[in-house]
């Protein structure tokens, strides 16, 4: 495109400086003047459009506070919005179930969480769409005071989540309660709401909670106020799913958009890589810390687990299907909660194998 606009450009600017030789009033000159002006702001518009003119409009809420929902800030801290076209707002909630609830209602292009939520919105017949994955497992720590060394001790107790909607919420109930068999008898636990995840942790330390479930990063930051991993994420084995979601219209009608901030997620996953220093400094802005070590750790956790292919697998929306109480999620079938047509799309252009090298 640019190529061409030049050529047509140079034509148009020759067939002008012509005309201009040929005639020789002020006023015929002011016009092709005018008209010259016009043709460099096309031809600049062809070879800018989204740095020169307008960029467009694009709206994402964070519905966690974990690394992997990072990624939308990170991108923004790194500047790469604009370089793709993206007036970018990144709006952080660290709620699912809020998150879900402002997709829903139109208030976002696309959200950044775990999911469970929305699949009870697509089984009820709101249009979801999980687009990209950036976590394949889980990778939930079960955190407890020191002085709890088994899962019996915690029957009957009390399990922080950020909401009783969530992803921990749906794990506690689908995969840890039942493992240790604390989702049987005449005593089980009660699972309770925090609001987020360093909230609840923070109430396990104080006694207001027993245990609550925490990502790698707050497992990271808690073990440092004295809590341990009773369960770590190998001993459960969970297929899991963090990434974006939108719904069906969203990708018709933004679809450019969509994708241009797809490929800003992917470039941020290549820096999180290959820029170590960067990324520490944006991970510090992002978690507001000062603890060079802890971020560091964060950095070198998200190099080694974050994909550049960020294709949904059916295999992790049948785990979320697993944690959905609607009767009609044992017959739903994965891949029609998936539209992986944006990141193939991403794949076929080659924009991936940039980042590979």
């Amino acid at each position: 495109m640019p190529t061409a606009c030049i050529a047509w450009g140079c034509k148009i600017l020759t067939a002008l400086k012509e005309s201009m030789r040929a005639r020789k009033s002020r006023q015929t000159n002011s016009q092709i003047w005018a008209c010259i002006l016009f043709v460099m702001l096309t031809v600049a518009q062809c070879l800018w459009p989204q740095e020169a003119f307008s960029a467009d409009k694009f709206i994402c809420i964070l519905g966690g506070t974990g690394t992997r929902h990072a990624i939308p800030v990170l991108a923004a801290s790194f500047g790469l919005y604009p370089k793709y076209g993206l007036d970018a707002t990144i709006v952080r909630i660290g709620s699912g179930t809020v998150a879900t609830a402002a997709l829903l209602g139109g208030e976002a292009d696309v959200i950044s969480t775990s999911g469970p939520a929305l699949i009870n919105a697509r089984l009820m017949g709101t249009p979801v769409l999980y687009v990209t994955n950036f976590n394949n497992w889980s990778d939930a720590h079960l955190l407890v005071r020191p002085e709890v060394t088994s899962m019996e001790q915690l029957r009957g107790g009390k399990f922080a989540v950020p909401g009783l909607g969530g992803g921990y919420a749906h794990m506690l109930r689908a995969f840890f309660f039942p493992k240790y068999g604390l989702d049987q008898g005449a005593k089980q636990p009660t699972i309770l709401s925090a609001g987020d995840t360093p909230s609840a942790l923070a109430g396990v330390v104080s006694r207001q909670y027993d245990a609550a479930l925490a990502s790698y990063e707050n497992y990271m930051a808690f073990r440092k106020r004295g809590l341990k991993a009773l369960v770590v994420p190998e001993d459960v084995n969970v297929r899991w799913y963090t990434g974006l979601i939108t719904l069906e219209k969203k990708v018709k009608e933004r679809r450019g958009a969509m994708t241009q901030f797809i490929k800003a997620q992917i470039e941020t996953v290549s820096i999180i890589k290959k820029d170590p220093i960067k990324a520490r400094a944006a991970l510090k802005n992002y978690f507001r810390s000062s603890d060079d070590e802890l971020m560091a750790e964060y950095q070198k956790y998200l190099a080694a687990k974050l994909p550049l292919m960020t294709r949904v697998d059916t295999e992790n929306i049948k785990t979320l299907l697993l944690t959905s109480t609607h009767p009609a999620a044992k017959q739903a079938k994965p891949e029609e909660f998936i539209d992986n047509s944006l990141v193939d799309e991403i794949v076929r252009e080659g924009f991936i194998k940039q980042f590979e090298q």
